[in-house]
């Protein structure tokens, strides 16, 4: 090989190792926060993630023993929601028109080791007491530094009598894309688990916030 080849190769050689890096640092993180015990539900906490293309697939559901409003309540209080979930740094609910709102939303959204900066505007329709709506507001994405692509998210909130008393199946299903993909191999074997993780975190988060202030209004 000559040494123009040498030095057009080495670059190559370069970026092909830091992505081996890459990999190898995703899956040390990934076992470590696999052994985090989960959260103690009614049943156990289902957290289904796929990539479609480029689009993450979330699908997290559980059943939880507490009253429908109380947890309404707890998922639309936006203005506390960085207190108890992670990754959530400031949201404010920007203008609200009956049932529809627009919610700015900032945070770190972690991929692999990595925390990626987010700031979204987000579209959210109310059907009190069964479903929170959210989409990414057109444009609100189009900048240099966004992290998302697109976002759809929708949390639906159903009635159901478990054994000790009534309470509510929560599922939560969401569509999004990074604004710049993971590449393919990276996304494929180790993205998808960091997704998973991340959004079990979160997930879980809520659930706990639902109970603290189920057993707050029991106490009361």
């Amino acid at each position: 090989m000559s040494d123009p080849e040498r030095s057009l190769a080495a670059p190559c050689a370069d970026r092909r190792r830091g992505w081996l890096l890459l990999a190898m640092l995703g899956l040390a993180f990934g076992a470590g926060l696999a052994a985090t015990p989960a959260i103690a539900t009614t049943t156990a906490v289902t957290i289904d993630v796929a990539l479609d293309d480029e689009t993450y697939v979330v699908h997290a559901s559980a059943q939880v023993a507490a009253d429908q409003e109380l947890v309404w309540g707890t998922l639309t209080d936006y203005q506390r929601l960085r207190e108890f979930v992670p990754g959530v740094t400031r949201a404010r609910v920007l203008d609200r028109t009956g049932n529809l709102l627009t919610i700015e939303q900032a945070g770190v959204f972690t991929v692999l080791f990595v925390e990626l900066p987010v700031q979204l505007r987000l579209l959210v329709r109310h059907t009190p007491y069964s479903t929170v709506l959210a989409t990414l507001v057109a444009g609100s994405a189009a900048s240099e530094e966004a992290t998302l692509r697109s976002f759809t998210g929708r949390y639906s909130l159903t009635p159901i009598l478990l054994p000790e008393r009534a309470g509510v199946r929560l599922d939560y299903d969401a569509r999004f894309a990074l604004a710049r993909p993971l590449p393919p191999l990276i996304g494929s074997l180790f993205g998808v688990g960091a997704v998973r993780r991340t959004m079990r975190e979160q997930f879980e988060a809520m659930l706990r916030e639902i109970a603290r202030r189920q057993a707050a209004a029991a106490a009361g």
